[in-house]
C-alpha cells in the first residue's frame, strides 16, 4: 500500500500537480509518504473517516537518528534533494536541515527594519515575483544577534560566544518574495524587512534551491503504532506532518495519534495548519517551528489530554519555537496539557493569541548552549489559563521588547523562567497590559490586525 500511494504522489508531482483522493477507511502503511512535488494534495474523506496507520517509526523506515525527536513526519513535505543531502536530521541549522540555497543574486546594503525597499549591487539576476533567500551574517561582536534581541542594553553585555555558541556568528535566513525591481539597484520585497541590516552585518540575496510549494494534506487521521514513549530526545520518529525546506504548503482537518512530534516546521515558510489536533499517547512536541521557520500560521487547534501518560525521563513541550524562527502565529486553540515553549536559540517576533490552556505536565526546552529563550517582540495576547500556572505565560520578566495583554486565570504575573537564569540584565523594555482582564472579542490579535488593514 505504501509503495502504491507513494507512486501516485510522485506521478502527480511529475505532471505538475493534482489531488490524490483517499476513500473512507483504514490504510495500513509500512513507510512514510513523501510529497516531493509542488501543487500536490493528499486528501482523505475527513479526519473521522480516513485513517492512515503507520506501523513503523521513521527510525525504522528511513534511517536511525535521534533527529526524529524534533523533525520528520509520516506525511513529509520535503524536496527530494533535501532528504538525500540531509544525512542526519538534527544537525545545526544550516548544516543539513534547512533551505538548499541557489546561486548568489545580489549583495544588500544596510537597511532599516520595516522597509519594503532594498538597495542592492545589481538586479540583473532577480525575477519579480520570485521567492528568494535573504541571508544576514552575524559578525564577530555579534551585531546581528544584538539586533534580533532588540538592541536592549543587556544584549550588548551578553556573552554570546560563551553562552550561545550555537548562535555565535551564525547566518539568519529569511525567504521573501521580490515583488518588483524598481531600478538597476533597488527592489521591493513583499513583507516589511524583519530586522535592520547594519554595516557590520553582511547581507546577500540568493536563489532558493530545490523546494516544494503549494502542496497540502487534508481530511485524515495519522495514527502511529503505539510504542512505549522513550526518554527525552531518544524518539524513534512516530511523527505526524512535517514541512521541511518548503513554502506555501498546508495541512487542514488532521488528527495525529501516538506521536513523538505531531506537527513540525523545519525551515518552513508561510505554511498553514488549520483545524488540527493530537492525542493518544503522551508526546514530545505538539507543534515545533525551528531551524529558521518563518511566517507560518497555526490555527483552530486542540491538544487533547493523553490516554497514555508521559514516561519517566520524557518531556512534553507544547507549542514550541526556536532557532531564530520569526513571524509565526498560533491562534484560536485549546490545550488540555502542554505549555508555550520558546525553546531557546532566540526565536523572535512570534504571536500566541486567543488560546485556552491548562498549563500542566510540560516544561520549556532547548540546549543550554543555544542562548536566550527569546528574541525581541514576542507577544502573548488574549490567553486564558485554567489552572493558575504561570510557566511561560507572562514573559515580560524574561523576553526583550515583549508584550503580554489580556492574560487571565493567573493570580500573579511572571513567567517562572528566572529559575533557569536571567538571559538579559537590565531593562527589557517589555510591557504588560490588562493583566487579568478578559479581552472578549479582542482576544485574537491577528483578527484585529487584519480588520485594521486598509485592503
Amino acid at each position: 500500500m505504501s509503495a502504491a500511494l507513494q507512486k501516485a504522489l510522485d506521478d502527480l508531482g511529475a505532471r505538475g500537480g493534482g489531488v490524490l483522493k483517499l476513500d473512507p477507511g483504514r490504510y495500513v502503511l509500512d513507510n512514510p509518504l513523501f510529497i516531493h512535488g509542488s501543487s500536490v494534495v493528499l486528501a482523505g474523506a475527513g479526519k473521522k473517516k480516513t485513517t492512515l496507520f503507520f506501523n513503523r517509526p521513521l527510525r525504522d523506515s528511513i534511517r536511525a537518528t535521534f533527529g526524529w525527536s524534533w523533525t520528520g513526519g509520516q506525511i513529509y513535505f520535503i524536496p527530494k534533494e533535501r532528504l538525500v543531502s540531509a544525512g542526519a536530521p538534527g544537525q545545526p541549522a544550516g548544516g543539513g536541515e534547512t533551505w538548499l540555497p541557489g546561486p548568489q543574486l545580489a549583495t544588500v546594503a544596510p537597511a532599516v527594519r520595516g522597509t519594503h525597499v532594498l538597495e542592492v549591487d545589481k538586479t540583473t539576476d532577480i525575477t519579480p515575483g520570485a521567492m528568494v533567500l535573504l541571508q544576514v551574517e552575524d559578525p564577530p561582536g555579534n551585531r546581528l544577534l544584538r539586533e534580533i534581541a532588540g538592541d536592549i542594553p543587556g544584549a550588548a553585555s551578553y556573552d554570546w560566544p560563551r553562552r550561545a555558541p550555537v548562535l555565535n556568528e551564525t547566518t539568519w535566513t529569511w525567504p521573501v518574495v521580490v515583488t518588483d525591481v524598481l531600478s538597476p539597484r533597488t527592489l521591493r520585497i513583499e513583507q516589511p524587512l524583519r530586522i535592520s541590516i547594519h554595516p557590520e552585518t553582511p547581507a546577500r540575496i540568493t536563489a532558493i534551491g530545490p523546494t516544494v510549494h503549494d502542496s497540502g494534506v487534508e481530511g485524515l487521521t495519522i495514527e502511529n503504532k503505539l510504542l512505549p514513549q522513550t526518554t527525552h530526545n531518544q524518539n524513534p520518529g512516530s511523527n505526524g506532518v512535517c514541512f521541511q525546506a518548503v513554502y506555501d504548503c498546508w495541512a487542514r482537518d488532521i488528527h495525529v495519534l501516538n506521536a513523538d512530534v505531531a506537527y513540525g516546521m523545519t525551515g518552513a515558510k508561510s505554511c498553514t495548519l488549520s483545524g488540527f489536533s493530537a492525542g493518544g499517547r503522551s508526546l514530545h512536541h505538539f507543534t515545533i517551528s525551528r531551524a529558521g521557520s518563518h511566517d507560518n500560521l497555526m490555527q483552530d487547534f486542540e491538544l487533547e489530554d493523553f490516554t497514555v501518560p508521559a514516561a519517566a525521563g520524557s518531556y512534553l513541550h507544547g507549542l514550541s519555537c526556536e532557532a531564530l524562527s520569526s513571524g509565526n502565529v498560533w491562534r484560536r486553540g485549546t490545550m488540555h496539557t502542554g505549555t508555550f515553549d520558546s525553546h531557546r536559540a532566540m526565536s523572535f517576533e512570534n504571536l500566541r493569541t486567543d488560546i485556552l490552556i491548562t498549563n500542566k505536565d510540560a516544561v520549556p526546552g532547548g540546549a543550554f548552549n543555544a542562548g536566550p529563550y527569546f528574541g525581541a517582540r514576542m507577544v502573548h495576547w488574549g490567553v486564558s489559563v485554567t489552572n493558575n500556572e504561570n510557566l511561560c505565560m507572562d514573559i515580560t520578566d524574561q523576553a526583550p521588547r515583549a508584550l503580554t495583554a489580556g492574560i487571565t486565570g493567573l493570580t500573579q504575573p511572571g513567567s517562572r523562567l528566572n529559575g533557569a537564569g536571567i538571559d538579559f540584565e537590565g531593562d527589557l523594555q517589555s510591557e504588560r497590559l490588562e493583566f487579568g482582564t478578559d479581552l472578549g472579542a479582542g482576544r485574537d490579535l491577528l483578527d484585529i490586525q487584519r480588520k485594521a488593514l486598509p485592503y
